[in-house]
């Protein structure tokens, strides 16, 4: 999996960097059902909560359907969202949710091989050769298709720890479950990853 590369260990950004007095403005115009800071609310977050349900799912099936799912959930809950935590840390919460929604009930495929963000649009130069390119890919496209074949709950763990580099309380944060629980997911998935990855191999 460390083919496909990692992060920094913290979570894809979601939207600029907040003021945090701004952003409770907007918190508090959007509880009281203002429109236009529902609206502004939704502008700014839209396109990276998009990308990050692209990068967790490698799949832009259904991705509108889902970004307005993140939105709803998100609407739903300010009034509850505690502001000592980052909005954005809250958003990524919702989208991983949602995510691992999309994995537990979404027919089995061949993930895509990703070329280019599909929300932003644009294809991204790289110096590396053709040959390292396409072999890059190839190996994304492995890892998400052996991800299809392993469960819901594990594969998410696997996903936010190998690929985005989250630590076990973070990831025990962002799904809703205890360390422990999320220790004993990431060791059965590695396991069971490694075994397919053999078996695809042979």
């Amino acid at each position: 999996m460390k083919n496909v590369g990692k992060t920094t260990g913290e979570h894809p950004a979601i939207g600029p960097s907040e003021d945090k007095r701004a952003e409770a403005e907007l918190i508090r115009e959007c509880i009281a059902g203002e429109r236009s800071a529902q609206e502004r609310f939704y502008r700014t977050y839209c396109r990276p909560v998009a990308a990050n349900l692209y990068r967790v799912l490698g799949d832009r099936n259904d991705l509108d359907d889902l970004v307005q799912e993140v939105f709803v959930i998100a609407f739903r809950g300010l009034p509850k969202f505690r502001q000592e935590a980052r909005i954005s840390t809250w958003l990524y919460r919702i989208c991983v949710n949602v995510a691992l929604g999309r994995i537990r009930t979404k027919t089995r495929r061949p993930p895509p091989i990703l070329k280019a963000d599909p929300v932003e649009g644009d294809v991204r130069i790289s110096p590396d050769s053709p040959q390292t390119l396409l072999e890059r890919e190839e190996s994304k496209a492995k890892v998400y298709r052996i991800l299809e074949q392993i469960s819901a709950k594990k594969r998410i763990v696997l996903y936010l720890h190998e690929i985005e580099g989250h630590d076990l309380k973070e990831i025990a944060y962002l799904v809703g479950a205890n360390p422990v629980t999320i220790r004993t997911r990431l060791f059965y998935g590695r396991k069971e990853f490694y075994k397919l990855l053999a078996e695809d191999d042979a």
